[in-house]
């Protein structure tokens, strides 16, 4: 009875086992390189989640599809992507590298754009800053002129 199991076991694994390998695509003659399909899911993310507002209405108003632009940025078609990206998502080890490399790509270019805007509100907290201390500076001085102008003439100051 043991026996038996295991030899069913046995068979059940070895059918599996095949049939992945049957249904395993090919690599296709034109395979996207691994860094330029970063590069392109990379696009991707960003043209999906990236654009909103301004950026979305400049894009309608070119008839420019996001898509469509990836492809060509790239020198891809849509058929080599698709090829591609079945390829590599059946090998789930450089798949994995893929996304693994596109996910830290992706959080270093989160943190340097989080950066330049803690940066650029610094600049524009310290430019108003300024501007406020100037504004009371020439408040001052205008206020300094006015008292010089009215203690130097006091005729002036009785007609006012």
């Amino acid at each position: 009875m043991m026996l038996r199991h295991t030899l069913l076991l046995f068979v059940m694994l070895l059918t599996i086992v095949s049939c992945y390998e049957l249904n395993a695509p090919k690599k296709p003659e034109n395979l996207i390189a691994k860094d330029k399909m970063i590069q392109i899911l990379m696009d991707a993310k960003l043209m999906s989640n990236g654009i909103t507002g301004i950026d979305k209405r400049v894009l309608d108003s070119s008839n420019i599809e996001p898509q469509n632009y990836i492809y060509e940025k790239h020198n891809i078609d849509s058929v080599q992507f698709a090829q591609s990206n079945a390829y590599y998502s059946y090998h789930l080890e450089e798949y994995k590298e893929i996304y693994e490399t596109l996910k830290d790509t992706l959080l270093k270019l989160k943190k340097h754009y989080k950066t330049v805007v803690e940066t650029k509100k610094k600049e524009k907290k310290k430019q108003d800053s300024l501007a406020k201390l100037k504004k009371v500076k020439d408040t001052i001085a205008k206020e300094k002129h006015e008292t010089k102008d009215k203690g130097a003439n006091p005729d002036l100051s009785k007609k006012s």
